[in-house]
């Protein structure tokens, strides 16, 4: 059985199935548009790049690693690059500004 310690070692150790998710710098990129645009249209904007970042950029991003071919159903993911990992980080931040931005 699972506790809860192993799981949050597990969390702090990502493995190749996990190998990209938003973690505490998006937040604090994104949680600065608190300052500006305030509480509600900070965390809507939050929320909207959450769901964009794993609808739309981790899948584009995924492509363009693998040269434009699709991903075989059998295949492993590709191994996101630092460039790649950083490309997702302006994306996702820009994202979440844009989106608090129309919120507010």
């Amino acid at each position: 059985m699972r506790t809860l310690f192993s799981q949050t070692v597990a969390a702090t150790r990502p493995t190749t199935d996990a190998a990209w998710f938003p973690g505490l710098p998006h937040v604090l990129a994104a949680g600065a548009s608190w300052l500006v645009f305030g509480g509600a249209a900070c965390a809507a904007g939050l929320l909207m790049a959450s769901l964009v970042s794993f609808v739309v950029w981790l899948p584009l991003v995924a492509l363009a690693l693998n040269n434009g071919a699709p991903l075989a159903p059998e295949a492993a993911s590709p191994t996101l690059t630092p460039n790649a990992k950083r490309v997702l980080f302006v994306l996702w931040t820009a994202t979440a500004w844009l989106a608090a931005a129309m919120a507010r």
